[in-house]
């Protein structure tokens, strides 16, 4: 089960994806029905990591992978979306929780 909010990372891309919660998820055919990459991931606010697999309906489903990963982790793929909206002093950005990082995400996509 996801931990909302959460990101999604899209494979060799800086970009993240926010998505505040699961009705946002439901009700955005861009994220539930986009044709994602097999190494894209979906990363919750509890540090846990999914697959996004496209069922027959071409809906795509959040599956749990053994992986996880940490706050610093976090704040990296943070800091180069951030680098890549043209934000400024990327380096000096923190967090002390997943969570708060991905308000930066949030954010960072409303400016």
């Amino acid at each position: 089960m996801v931990n909302w909010p959460a990101i999604i990372k899209l494979a060799d891309d800086a970009e993240l994806v926010y998505v505040n919660d699961q009705h946002e998820w439901d009700k955005d055919a861009d994220l539930h029905r986009a044709h994602y990459d097999e190494s894209d991931v979906l990363i919750d606010s509890s540090g846990s990591t999914f697959r996004l697999t496209q069922g027959s309906d071409q809906s795509v489903t959040p599956e749990p992978n053994a992986d996880s990963i940490s706050l610093l982790d976090v704040l990296g793929l943070i800091k180069a979306h951030a680098a890549l909206k043209g934000s400024c002093c990327v380096a000096k950005l923190s967090a002390a929780s997943i969570t708060d990082a991905f308000k930066i995400v949030e954010s960072l996509d409303q400016t």
